[in-house]
């Protein structure tokens, strides 16, 4: 019967390991000027992840501005890849839906509900390198082993004392030599560190908090069945 429990316990903690998120939001606070956050973008080129194209981004908030309605930002971002590309673009998702942005720098174009390949979907904010209006092509960009730098702004349309970024993307092309046959690709997103005391968001989804119960309620199951088929006290 023990082994019966441990094998419960190592079910839920299988399910509980399942729930760990891959990619946590970043959830900044208006009050927190200073907070940075650093997303490591991993390379995905003909429907395969690769390690030969990937970039690291570093973001600043740095402050409100519009009567509180704009939430503004420094960015710098590395092209680390191990084969020559042009990091072209970059974008993410926001909570609330911003109403408008802008952008200055490198990536000085702004777009919104673009379509990013290699079916990541569409983010709702994008910034690119030229001002062709589509993030998921164009010229100019990030050489290889370059940083762009530059700022961008995210306005809402009510005062909020907390928006969340999330479904962070980027935009490879001219890779040299091809990967999987292909010289356009992605990075998908992750958040890596943060400081300045700007909370990061983990919580699981709510599909995940169910399999979490339901990894735990095979422990208690397993926690009964031993209490009902212990042998009963045996009178003198």
């Amino acid at each position: 019967m023990m082994r019966s429990v441990k094998a419960a316990v190592a079910t839920a903690m299988m399910f509980a390991g399942m729930a760990v998120p891959a990619a946590a939001a970043v959830v900044v606070n208006a009050a927190n000027t200073g907070y940075n956050f650093v997303v490591d973008y991993s390379g995905k080129v003909g429907g395969s992840t690769t390690n030969l194209i990937g970039s690291l981004g570093s973001f600043t908030f740095t402050g409100v501005s519009g009567n509180g309605l704009t939430y503004n930002f420094n960015y710098s971002i590395l092209n680390d890849s191990s084969v020559s590309s042009r990091l072209t673009s970059f974008g993410f998702d926001t909570n609330p839906n911003i109403s408008s942005g802008s952008s200055t720098g490198t990536f000085a174009s702004t777009n919104f509900n673009n379509n990013f390949p290699e079916g990541f979907g569409t983010v709702d904010i994008c910034f690119e390198a030229d001002g062709n209006g589509n993030c998921t092509g164009g010229s100019g960009g990030v050489n290889t082993n370059a940083t762009g730098t530059g700022t961008f702004a995210l306005t809402f349309a009510n005062v909020m004392q907390s928006v969340s970024l999330d479904s962070f993307v980027s935009r490879y092309q001219s890779i040299n030599p091809s990967i999987n046959g292909s010289n356009s690709g992605i990075g998908v997103g992750a958040l890596v560190s943060s400081t300045g005391g700007g909370p990061v968001s983990t919580a699981p989804e709510p599909g995940t908090w169910l399999m979490m119960l339901g990894g735990f309620g095979l422990v208690g199951y397993a926690l009964r069945r031993r209490r009902v088929s212990l042998p009963l006290p045996q009178l003198a």
